[in-house]
């Protein structure tokens, strides 16, 4: 990885690193941290965030359930996929920022300026050349820590509370067939070492859901697309991140996607249980 793309040290304060052994329930992880900033302080003990939901993409796989509706506002047992996914957000958002794309317009009409007392606000993606160009998109509306999730899938409230602790945070779960997805390797203490965006020979079976934790220190990495894929990965920015700092590795114990229309129905039966 260039110089250029490694993360660089801001002014907001000096890092120190506590380690415990102390490990938690579905969580890889057993680093803490202390931070001698305002910054780090409040976003680490006050809790406070903000919520960045990508929903621009067309849903093409879903059609023709897509074809008069983005992929967030498809029915599932009649509310909005991206109302499910507004739920699961923990407690500590203070306000939303959704992208939107493909007939954003039918978002914006449904859900308005405001959930449950937490403002929305909305950009609109003009093309979609990958998730880390969604997400700069954002960049002048982010100014705390933020908790990154897809409009299409449908998380575990649990595991995001619990990560909400931490400064950089992946969710994961254990999947069949983990070259479909992004694998994630991790480093000898459960930390990410690295994210592997579908591997020919995956190390194993744990794969990234696509949800996480943010700081607006990402944005001063330099995107850059992925060699092989060519597009603009944010799993590619979590791994150079790695390298500089922990990310935390927390488990997911519900993750229902929704791809193909005969999703629907699984993702529907699922949800009457939960």
């Amino acid at each position: 990885m260039p110089e250029s793309c490694r993360l660089r040290q801001t002014r907001r304060g000096r890092e120190h690193l506590v380690f415990s052994e102390v490990s938690k329930e579905n969580t890889y992880v057993t680093r803490d941290r202390i931070w001698h900033s305002p910054y780090y302080f409040f976003s680490r003990y006050y809790l406070f965030m903000q919520a960045l939901i990508l929903a621009g993409g067309e849903g093409r796989r879903l059609r023709p359930l897509t074809d008069d509706k983005p992929k967030g506002m498809v029915l599932l047992n009649g509310k909005p996929l991206l109302e499910y996914v507004l739920e699961q957000l923990p407690d500590a958002v203070t306000d939303i920022i959704i992208i939107i794309g493909y007939k954003g317009e039918k978002i914006q009409e449904y859900f308005g300026s405001d959930w449950k007392g937490k403002p929305i606000r909305y950009i609109v993606q003009e093309k979609q050349i990958g998730t880390w160009n969604a997400v700069y998109l954002a960049k002048e509306l982010i100014n705390e820590k933020f908790i990154m999730l897809y409009g299409d899938d449908i998380g575990d409230k649990q595991a995001f509370t619990k990560g909400v602790e931490y400064e950089y945070c992946l969710f994961v779960a254990e999947k069949e067939h983990p070259e479909r997805y992004g694998v994630v390797e991790l480093n000898p203490d459960g930390t990410l070492k690295e994210v592997v965006e579908k591997p020919e020979n995956p190390v194993g079976n744990l794969v990234n859901s696509g949800a996480m934790i943010l700081s607006p220190d990402m944005f001063l990495i330099t995107p850059f697309a992925h060699p092989r894929l060519g597009e603009y990965f944010l799993t590619d920015m979590l791994s150079v991140i790695a390298k500089e700092k922990p990310v935390a590795v927390v488990r997911q114990n519900q993750w229902i996607t929704v791809t193909y229309p005969e999703d629907v129905a699984v993702a529907e039966t699922l949800l009457k249980k939960v």
